[in-house]
């Protein structure tokens, strides 16, 4: 039964850029819609939650069990962020302004998922909410200089939240913060 890495789909434009990006990292991954989740098994060494057009301050908005998973290494991409700080409590509310575009890291803090990233990497924001609290145990590890919550570490767990996407081009130390994900974690 081979590893693989499971990504759940919220209807981003960019999910088929995560699993190449992965791939690129010579691991298998699969691709499945959030609301078919396959039997989570031995072989499943971590899930990517995608980014999404929707809110998740939309009450009909795509949502998953995270208990389904256990223990396993998380990582929420966007809306995937915005979704796991939410349901822990935390406050997701719109942008004052939709935000779009490069951003530079303007702090970063010790964590396994930032290894090897430059203090001042350019990340590729596409979001028009923002996460604006995060629960007690969560831990903001990056931000930007419009973004305080660019990316955070749920203490005690492999569990992730980044507001910024690594799988696109312009994201220019993406391939890393995923190999960290994929192959460390």
């Amino acid at each position: 039964m081979a590893e693989k890495i499971l990504i759940l789909d919220f209807g981003s434009q960019v999910t088929q850029l995560i699993a190449r990006r992965i791939r690129e990292a010579q691991v298998y991954c699969e691709i499945h819609p959030f609301n078919h989740i396959p039997a989570i098994d031995e072989s499943v060494k971590g899930i990517i939650l995608s980014g999404s057009p929707c809110s998740v301050r939309e009450e009909d908005s795509p949502r998953v069990d995270l208990s389904l998973f256990g223990s396993l290494p998380i990582l929420g991409i966007c809306y995937g962020a915005q979704l796991l700080a939410h349901q822990g409590g935390g406050s997701v509310q719109a942008s004052g302004h939709r935000e779009y575009g490069r951003a530079h890291m303007t702090s970063l803090k010790e964590s396994p998922l930032l290894k090897g990233l430059s203090a001042t990497g350019q990340v590729w924001m596409s979001h028009g909410d923002t996460i604006k609290h995060i629960p007690a145990n969560y831990k903001i590890i990056c931000s930007t200089h419009d973004v305080e919550v660019a990316g955070y570490a749920i203490e005690g767990e492999t569990t992730f939240g980044i507001q910024f996407h690594p799988e696109v081009y312009h994201s220019t130390e993406g391939k890393i913060l995923l190999k960290n994900f994929i192959v460390e974690i």
